[in-house]
């Protein structure tokens, strides 16, 4: 069973799912929550079972990763130097099992065949200061959004956490929709302003060139505000029309680009407790920064489960990509050394500061090139 898929799920099984889940977590807890940097400090290697240790002993970085990980190099053949105990191959089995499926099934969009640096369904003033990636994204949401807002009737679209903008521009400037921009960062909600202005005069040079382009009526930058939305209460700005005379008729539509951690809980707060938010059309990220309590899990009935907790380090291993690790340890590459020279640190930083417990230091580039003592 190459993982499993959640959409091809029943709701029983996705419940029996989640309680296989919170079982297997329950019983290993003290491997997942160990930090590689209490390597020396907690002697994590003594805490192994010695069936582990006499397996797993002596293994290089890219045998882990095809043994234990189960994700052998190119070409590579898995075997096994020893019969492992039937407790390690079982949790190796478990999680394989019990693991979403991770099999990507990502083919480049048709509109980067042409030309991998710019999508080729945005017109040239909408592609300006936006990666490719960020252009296929804010191409497909926006068109997602006003596809929503044409069936529900909306009369305003709230981006939450626009950042720089580029999706706001592209409803409003692209796509017609009145657009809110709320923003916690001022900095950032500066930067959207300048980019409106600059993208209005580059539509406007690009209509007096073509003029059978020119848009009928009048443009409409998007509304942007500075404001922090508190995911544990409703926003008053988030629900304030643009249009006063639309006070107690106005239909909102919700939408978040990248909406990080606790923005996503906002969202879907808002969404099911106000009655003028009509639609919503949120894509998440960053997971692993959903506040606890209040944020993970978003589930009432997975936190009625035993075992349930995830700290914030299982969370984030959970988000980051399994396969990019599997590659650092296939490479075997000295940078991995950084791992060991971290480890020593903490046995430093204990002895001088024993109420110290996981501190962020700050990396450096190429620190795996430096001494231990540099």
């Amino acid at each position: 069973m190459p993982g499993v898929s959640a959409r091809g799920l029943s709701p029983e099984e996705r419940r029996q799912l989640a309680v296989n889940l919170t079982r297997v977590l329950a019983l290993y807890r003290s491997i997942l929550d160990a930090y590689i940097i209490e390597f020396f400090t907690d002697n994590l290697w003594g805490t192994l079972p010695c069936s582990w240790q006499e397996a797993l002993d002596g293994l290089n970085p890219p045998q882990l990763a095809t043994l234990l990980l189960g994700m052998p190099g190119e070409g590579e053949v898995v075997r096994y130097r020893s019969v492992w105990p039937l407790t390690l191959l079982a949790l190796k089995s478990t999680a394989y099992a019990l693991a979403f499926t991770r099999t990507p099934g990502f083919q480049t969009p048709s509109e980067f065949l042409e030309n991998p640096s710019q999508s080729s369904r945005l017109t040239a003033p909408f592609r300006k200061h936006v990666r490719p990636k960020k252009q296929h994204e804010i191409r497909r949401l926006g068109e997602l959004v006003k596809k929503l807002s044409d069936l529900t009737g909306c009369t305003q679209v709230v981006d939450v956490g626009s950042g720089q903008g580029h999706l706001s521009r592209f409803m409003s400037l692209g796509l017609g929709l009145k657009v809110k921009s709320i923003e916690g960062n001022p900095r950032l909600v500066e930067r959207a302003q300048r980019l409106d202005q600059e993208l209005l005069q580059a539509l406007e040079k690009e209509e007096k060139k073509n003029p059978q382009v020119a848009q009928t009526g009048p443009r409409h930058s998007p509304y942007h505000v500075v404001q922090w939305v508190d995911p544990t209460a409703l926003c008053g700005e988030l629900l304030l029309p643009l249009d006063s005379s639309q006070c107690g008729s106005a239909r909102l539509l919700l939408t978040g680009l990248h909406a990080c951690g606790d923005l996503s809980v906002a969202l879907l707060r808002h969404f099911c407790c106000c009655p003028e938010v009509v639609a919503l059309a949120s894509v998440g990220c960053c997971y692993m920064k959903l506040s606890d309590p209040g944020g993970y899990p978003l589930s009432q009935w997975v936190a009625g489960l035993p075992g349930y907790e995830l700290p914030y380090r299982l969370r984030e291993g959970a988000c980051h990509a399994l396969e990019e690790y599997a590659k650092r340890l296939q490479k075997a590459g000295p940078g991995l050394r950084t791992h060991c020279y971290r480890a020593a640190l903490e046995m430093v930083i204990r002895r001088a500061r024993p109420e110290l417990r996981r501190p962020g230091v700050q990396g450096i580039p190429r620190v795996h090139e430096l001494k231990i003592e540099e």
